[in-house]
């Protein structure tokens, strides 16, 4: 996987597959997630949306979730990342 560190993001769209993010903030974006090839720990995000397939089994995705933190208006979806149907709540954490 490659490794991207500390960058800022804003009213981007990202597949978050192949990739592990460590100490970024994402501002109003759009996060795609079709694999459980993907990691990322101390990230921040505002605003931003997440979805996740729907096949992905839910446990592993909310485990990974679980690092980083969120504010109250970013959202989390189990879709096909154009309707959203089914709201999954975001872990909360405190951010550091």
């Amino acid at each position: 996987m490659k490794l991207i560190m500390n960058e800022s993001f804003d009213n981007e769209t990202i597949a978050f597959d192949g990739f592990s993010f460590k100490n970024c903030t994402f501002t109003n974006c759009v996060i795609i997630i079709t694999t459980l090839q993907f990691h990322f720990e101390n990230c921040s995000f505002y605003g931003s949306t997440l979805h996740v397939h729907p096949e992905l089994p839910i446990f592993e995705v909310s485990h990974r979730l679980s690092q980083s933190s969120y504010d109250h208006d970013t959202r989390c979806y189990r879709d096909d990342y154009k309707y959203p149907r089914t709201s999954v709540p975001l872990p909360t954490t405190s951010a550091n």
